[in-house]
């Protein structure tokens, strides 16, 4: 599409009365982004190919004919934001390069994804190669793609998720008439699993700067737009999960949307058993669905919170505003055999001047009095290191200094410094690919492993509190999104052996991160190059529960599988569970009609993720060793794209699922020996003799453990 006809089919979407010629301009006239953030963990060159420095806002940027439709679809000129008609009549108007079924691609694209947004030659620079790879880049609403062409094999040598994508930059030739034609010219891509890719450009007619501003629209929509919130077809149209919902599931909700119940899963927590049998509710606390209706009090917890019983809930706005972002003290987990609680909260607006509130307070009494048994004061513990929390009354913020209270600080870092340790991780990984004699330093000098005993020493910590002291915690950071989650979640996983069932673990995931606003879309980064508000913590509750897999592997009935799949999930944009920052505006976004969630395939292929070591009636609460020796990287995560690393998890799913299958077998089989050991003996002229029937069951016993020893031997090796 040339530049006048593009013009010409926006003028007439578009008000004829605009007051901003800038309203009318489109994409390919004019980009209006955000300038990217330059800290210690951002490395960009800042130049254009003529040298010249790249300006963050008003470049110039020429048409292509490799326009992409979905940019337009989420807003391609400054404050133009199309409705709905308008978004429909501009994706009729714009047409795609080509549909996938006509390029023969090796490999099987999901539904969806029939449409390709860019196609372009470039070369690949592959890490076992010295010559570059020759063929075409191929970049559809899912997935970026490499594909070679003759004479080598027609095949998929890159396969990366949009969503994956976190930084693209231009390497080499700064200034064309001083390129050499031996240096490295075109494109890097670096992702967020840690794989990097370098794409080689033609260094003539501005191959390289056009391909960069079209890869730009594709994977950072929100950096060219902003995001608007109040559109949700708009928004959603920005992600590939809406074209897949679409084609995968058209009408209904799936069942991954209704796997968690608040209400159900508050009433199971709270039910007091005794000798097996269920007794009512601990009338200490209380089930409100009242005082967050439509989010009233607090728009970044659920609608439905857990309180006291005894605390007047008309106090509870003053605790709201002395709290950070209005997140009161609310009850995570409870104990049915010793009534000691874990409550959570954001940091109290305390400021310079050690201000109090009797409302808090109060409240924070009545949690602790809720716990019967307990003669002691209310734990508080505060994640972050002391002299952040001090740092943080020059804002506002702050600490409890209670009279009831004992207050612990534990030095679980800031986002910022976690993302600056991935990305020194990132760069371990990369170097060890080129040279191995650095890698333990580098690892060592990232400080991942150190941050993950950090947090796992924090939990186990709030976990012996609990169990072994009997007391309650209410536990909190800044704001309570992130290292709260962290600490509250690990403390259920270890205490609560529901929550380590297959459908408990997405439960807990759903609870005390999606639900409690952990800020996913802020975190991960989805649709924005800026990686200012972006950090791994869900990634590091992830390496935390793998962790725990590695020192208790018959503790969790679920596997490996299921972790690296949820951490894909959290990046590839196919699901919307991961995509919002907040209960209320998944709730307002409706994001279960425009999107399926990452729970129903692993609903629907649940045998994938199970463990076949899994003890059922395992209800013991777990302690890790949390020595630094015991503390393993995750190779299958992290290690599984560089070169020559053998990744493990293959093979062990493969076995998993022969044990699962020769358990269920063997099971079966004990079912009908014992049906058949319920038949009384015949008694024949005062002999007892075997029946047939038991004769055949003792060999097929036999032949059983037999079976089950030469399975276990198998997986052993």
């Amino acid at each position: 599409m040339s530049r006048d006809v593009h013009r010409d089919s926006m003028k007439k979407l578009s008000h004829s009365n605009s007051d901003d010629d800038l309203r009318r301009q489109p994409t390919a006239i004019r980009i209006h982004s955000k300038p990217t953030s330059h800290g210690a963990e951002d490395i960009s060159y800042g130049v254009r190919d003529d040298g010249s420095s790249i300006s963050s806002s008003n470049e110039y940027v020429p048409s292509s004919s490799y326009l992409n439709s979905s940019a337009a679809l989420t807003g391609t000129t400054r404050g133009y934001l199309p409705d709905r008609q308008h978004v429909m009549a501009m994706s009729e108007q714009q047409t795609n390069i080509v549909h996938t079924y006509d390029l023969s691609l090796p490999i099987k694209l999901l539904p969806g994804e029939e449409d390709v947004k860019l196609k372009e030659d470039i070369t690949y620079r592959a890490h076992n190669r010295p010559a570059p790879y020759r063929g075409e880049l191929i970049v559809t609403k899912y997935r970026l793609m490499f594909v070679t062409k003759p004479p080598d094999s027609i095949q998929v040598l890159v396969d990366v998720p949009l969503g994956m994508i976190s930084q693209i930059e231009k390497i080499g030739g700064q200034a064309r008439s001083n390129i050499n034609d031996g240096a490295a010219y075109g494109i890097e891509i670096n992702c967020k699993d840690l794989r990097h890719f370098f794409f080689g450009n033609a260094k003539e007619q501005n191959q390289r700067r056009n391909l960069l501003d079209q890869l730009t629209r594709l994977v950072f929509p929100f950096s060219i737009s902003k995001a608007d919130n109040s559109n949700a077809f708009q928004f959603f149209n920005s992600f590939f999960a809406l074209d897949y919902k679409r084609k995968f599931c058209i009408n209904g909700l799936d069942e991954g949307w209704t796997l968690y119940n608040k209400m159900k899963d508050y009433t199971r927590m709270l039910t007091i058993s005794k000798d097996g049998i269920q007794q009512n509710s601990d009338p200490h606390w209380t089930i409100n669905a009242e005082i967050n209706k439509n989010y009233a009090l607090c728009d970044t917890y659920p609608d439905i919170i857990v309180l006291p019983s005894s605390f007047d809930s008309t106090r509870l706005q003053r605790v709201a505003d002395f709290r950070s972002r209005n997140r009161i003290p609310v009850l995570s987990w409870y104990s049915r055999e010793t009534y000691a609680t874990i409550t959570r909260s954001s940091q109290p607006l305390t400021g310079l001047a050690n201000r109090t509130c009797d409302d808090d307070i109060e409240l924070l009494r009545k949690i602790a009095d809720a716990n019967v048994n307990q003669g002691f004061k209310l734990v508080i513990l505060d994640a972050r290191p002391k002299v952040n929390a001090m740092a943080n009354m020059a804002n506002g913020g702050g600490y409890e200094d209670y009279p009831n209270c004992e207050l612990e600080f534990h030095n679980i870092q800031n986002i910022h410094v976690m993302r600056e340790s991935l990305r020194k991780l990132h760069a371990a990984v990369r170097n060890a690919a080129h040279e191995d004699k650095t890698w333990f330093s580098d690892l060592e000098n990232s400080n991942w492993l150190f941050h993950i005993r950090a947090i796992l020493t924090a939990a186990i910590r709030l976990v012996s509190l609990v169990h072994n002291e009997k007391r309650s915690v209410l536990v909190h950071c800044s704001d309570g999104w992130d290292r709260t989650a962290q600490l509250t979640s690990l403390a259920m996983l270890m205490l609560d052996a529901h929550y380590r069932t297959l459908n408990g673990y997405m439960i807990l995931i759903e609870k005390e991160w999606i639900s409690f606003g952990h800020k996913f879309f802020l975190r991960i980064g989805h649709g924005d190059k800026s990686d200012s508000e972006r950090s791994p913590v869900f990634l590091q509750f992830l390496d935390c529960t793998f962790q725990l897999l590695q020192q208790f592997p018959s503790a969790f009935e679920f596997n490996e599988k299921l972790l690296i799949t949820i951490a894909d999930n959290l990046y590839s944009c196919q699901y919307g569970t991961f995509l919002l920052n907040s209960d209320k505006w998944r709730t307002d976004m409706k994001v279960s009609e425009h999107t399926m969630s990452a729970w129903t395939p692993i609903l629907r292929e649940r045998a994938l993720y199970l463990n076949p070591f899994y003890a059922e009636r395992s209800d013991n609460v777990l302690i890790p060793n949390n020595s630094s020796r015991h503390i393993k990287l995750w190779k299958n995560y992290y290690c599984r794209y560089m070169p020559g690393y053998r990744s493990t998890l293959d093979v062990l799913t493969q076995r998993y699922t022969t044990l699962l299958n020769l358990r269920k077998k063997f099971t079966d089989e004990i079912n009908h020996i014992r049906q058949d050991g319920d038949q009384q003996p015949r008694l024949l002229s005062g002999t007892l003799y075997q029946s047939p029937m038991t004769t055949t069951s003792t060999n097929i016993s036999a032949q059983s453990k037999s079976n089950v020893t030469q399975a276990s031997a198998t997986f052993m090796t």
